[in-house]
């Protein structure tokens, strides 16, 4: 089933159990979880940059420019315009 009939059959299931609350609450009650968990999972696949690591790659920019090892901005476009996602 593609989303959008996902979505229709969810739609047309709710409209079957909405005279009766007690149904429509538990029904809300199973999807709310359901969004918790998909949050929850989110935020667990979340990767952050510790402050060591960001500090660690400045200072490797730094050691960089030092060096010599730089790009101009048309070159660096460039590259950004190679890059797959």
């Amino acid at each position: 089933m593609t989303t959008m009939e996902l979505n229709a059959e969810l739609f047309r299931q709710l409209s079957i159990i909405a005279e009766d609350e007690s149904l429509m609450r538990k029904a809300v009650k199973t999807i709310t979880r359901l969004a918790h968990q998909k949050t929850e999972k989110a935020e667990e696949e979340t990767e952050y940059i510790s402050k060591e690591e960001i500090l660690a790659g400045i200072d490797a920019g730094l050691k960089d420019v030092k060096a010599g090892r730089t790009m101009t901005f048309e070159e660096f476009v460039e590259e950004m315009g190679n890059e797959e996602v």
